[in-house]
């Protein structure tokens, strides 16, 4: 890699988390007093949002080099896991994450704040 591939590499980088900073900044402003604000944006985001956040974290540096050795060293079959991680990660965001939301169900930390007051 040239020089000039890594400087364009981390500046498209740096432009893009500075799209999702500033999306996310204008999505929460003034709504992260709450925990609801804090946590969900108000519950002001949509699907779309939600389902791209959970495919990003659903992607990491050790899954893109270890199915790359695995097609290179012996075929393309170990890509047939993310196919259907790419299917179960949609029906997440699309069906079960909003119900999820919709139930204004709580995590341990706020079950054990409520009963300790």
């Amino acid at each position: 890699m040239t020089n000039n591939e890594i400087l364009l590499t981390i500046l498209s980088c740096i432009f893009f988390m500075a799209i999702v900073a500033w999306v996310s900044y204008s999505k929460t402003r003034g709504e992260v007093s709450t925990k609801d604000g804090y946590f969900l944006a108000g519950r002001g985001l949509s699907a779309i949002f939600i389902a791209g956040s959970m495919l990003l974290t659903n992607l990491s540096a050790s899954q893109l080099i270890g199915l790359n050795g695995s097609a290179y060293g012996f075929n393309m079959s170990s890509m047939a896991w993310e196919v259907t991680a790419a299917f179960a990660t949609i029906c997440m965001a699309f069906i079960f994450l909003p119900r999820y939301l919709a139930g204004a169900f709580t995590t341990l930390a706020g079950i054990l704040k409520r009963q300790i007051r």
